[in-house]
């Protein structure tokens, strides 16, 4: 787990993600949090179902790169947004990041201490040497919690933004 001054960014275990993407609201009451609002869209599910648990499940991958790892409000003890790697870094050591957060808790500086804590913790992780971020070309809102924290555009299309560190 990484701990903020705001937050615990806590990843989840193979039952715990099952149990999440299954019924959210039961995981968070089991864990005595309030449930987040919007972390489970469909494609997030889709991208957990398909890519995250199938990986999570083999031993031979590093878990903490295959899995969501949930941010917790402090004071509220309430799930308010994930993160998570999509994979594990390739050989030139990149690895990337995806992530969200309930509305409420936007513009607020909550994704951009996140994403500091999980770059100090990804520094310890010898195999990372680059980390890449894409998002929709007209979030500009992601796009400046990515800057904040010191990525750099290297590449914009008709439809996004990848973003590198």
């Amino acid at each position: 787990m990484i701990e903020t001054k705001r937050l615990e960014i806590r990843p989840l275990t193979l039952n715990e993600l099952e149990k999440h993407i299954k019924s959210p609201d039961d995981f968070a009451k089991d864990l005595g949090l309030i449930p987040s609002q919007s972390l489970i869209d469909e494609e997030t599910k889709d991208a957990i179902l398909n890519h995250l648990l199938p990986n999570l499940i083999d031993p031979s991958k590093d878990s903490l790169f295959y899995t969501m790892w949930i941010l917790i409000e402090k004071n509220k003890r309430a799930i308010i947004g994930g993160i998570c790697f999509h994979g594990e870094p390739d050989i030139n050591g990149e690895v990337e990041i995806g992530y969200g957060i309930d509305v409420e808790y936007r513009n607020c500086g909550i994704m951009t201490e996140t994403i500091n804590a999980l770059i100090k913790w990804i520094i310890e992780n010898r195999k990372v040497r680059m980390i890449k971020a894409v998002t929709d070309i007209d979030n500009v809102s992601s796009i400046r919690v990515l800057e904040k924290n010191d990525f750099k555009i290297c590449e914009r299309t008709d439809k996004e933004v990848i973003l590198k560190l």
